[in-house]
């Protein structure tokens, strides 16, 4: 007992590392641990008063020991954890070829017969692909009639350009406004070209935009005291705006003093160069209808309906609602072998008689360059009826102002 007092009772001391070594490498050495000497020695060395001073007395090298250790310890934690999906992906892969071999012993009991339907099928599955040859072969020979039938209609889309002139008369409305009525009925694409003297009409303008065609509104500036000679100028302008903007379609004159139908319009999309027709047109006594244009031979001329004293000396007997020709020939010479690059225009040098005509021949040469349309020159579509007023009075924008004025009262 004296001994374990002696152990016990020195408190360790900051340098008393010798006393701490002593106590420590004591317990081992003893020969009995279950004597009460041995039990009464380890735990005076394990009680908190010793173990605080063993841990003071503990250099500072071995706690970075500890944590290194316990931080490698953490580490090999992670990586074991970490390998555990490649573990198991490997476990899987080594037990796939027992599994194929597994399958495949029992699908080779069937070998035979599989052979056998998929012989039947390969055969099957050519006489489908035969089959299916021919149907595509016979689908592409209809869409390849299909696009030949539908060529005409393709040509048939090509952008008409109707050029017409107007003056300021009691009719200008009525004739616009029916015209307009006229050209809405035909499929697009159309351009209406309205050419006006001097300046833009607030009128014609008006009628245009509430019209709902696609339209351009044009002035001629050409200071004229002949009025025969307007319209030669109106219709110069509009040929110099298609050369000059190179518009690609069929032009034609359409005046607004004339009669259409609306068929006519569709026929005039299938010219190539040069088309015409017949036009009847009302007799200078009122009393008759008389014809003029070509006489056709299918859809070649071959003579003309003249009823003038000067038959011979005119080249071409059409009047100006009785042909149509291509813009590009305006605007492209080379393309259709013109003999002179000057601009196509109408002559005003010219007897009146003689007008049309001299424009027709700097556009084709002769009969062979033209096309009988209207059902091979024998429906007439074009109606020209002159209508002269009896007076000249017409409201100005077409605007009553005194609306209170009454001829003739009610009772």
């Amino acid at each position: 007992m004296a001994s374990i007092r002696r152990t016990l009772s020195p408190v360790p001391r900051a340098g008393g590392v010798a006393n701490l070594e002593v106590c420590s490498v004591g317990s081992p050495l003893s020969k009995s641990s279950s004597s009460p000497h041995s039990s009464a020695f380890v735990l005076g060395v394990f009680s908190p008063r010793s173990l605080r001073a063993l841990e003071r007395s503990k250099p500072k090298g071995q706690l970075w020991r500890k944590v290194l250790l316990h931080f490698f310890i953490c580490f090999m934690i992670g990586v074991s954890i970490g390998f555990i999906p490649l573990a198991s992906r490997n476990l899987s892969t080594s037990l796939m070829p027992k599994h194929q071999a597994f399958s495949f012993e029992n699908t080779k009991i069937d070998l035979t017969s599989s052979i056998n339907e998929t012989t039947e099928f390969n055969a099957t599955l050519n006489s489908t692909v035969k089959e299916q040859e021919q149907i595509d072969k016979v689908r592409n020979d209809v869409s390849n009639d299909k696009l030949l039938n539908e060529e005409p209609y393709l040509e048939s889309q090509k952008l008409l350009i109707i050029v017409t002139q107007t003056v300021t008369n009691p009719f200008q409305a009525y004739y616009l406004h029916r015209l307009a009525q006229t050209l809405k009925l035909v499929s697009p694409p159309l351009l209406w070209i309205v050419v006006e003297m001097t300046s833009q009409s607030e009128e014609t303008a008006e009628i245009l935009r509430s019209s709902g065609i696609m339209y351009r509104h044009l002035v001629c500036k050409s200071n004229v005291t002949d009025t025969s000679l307007q319209g030669i100028l109106q219709r110069n302008v509009a040929l110099s705006h298609i050369e000059t903007h190179r518009l690609d379609g069929i032009v034609y004159f359409a005046d607004v003093d004339n009669i259409y139908s609306v068929e006519i319009f569709q026929q005039i999309r299938e010219i190539r160069r040069f088309g015409t027709w017949t036009v009847a047109k009302l007799s200078g006594d009122k009393g008759s209808i008389v014809l003029q244009g070509p006489v056709c031979d299918g859809a070649r001329v071959i003579g003309w309906h003249v009823n003038e004293s000067n038959r011979r000396s005119k080249r071409f007997h059409i009047e100006m609602p009785g042909f149509a020709f291509n813009s590009t020939i305006l605007w492209d010479p080379k393309r259709w072998h013109r003999p002179t690059l000057e601009p196509i225009r109408q002559l005003d040098s010219v007897k009146e008689s003689f007008r049309v005509s001299t424009l027709i021949e700097q556009v084709v040469e002769d009969e062979s360059q033209m096309e009988g349309l209207m059902n091979n020159c024998s429906s007439v579509m074009v109606w020209h009826i002159d209508l002269e007023p009896s007076h000249s009075f017409y409201p100005q924008k077409w605007m009553i102002k005194n609306y209170l004025d009454v001829i003739l009262p009610l009772v």
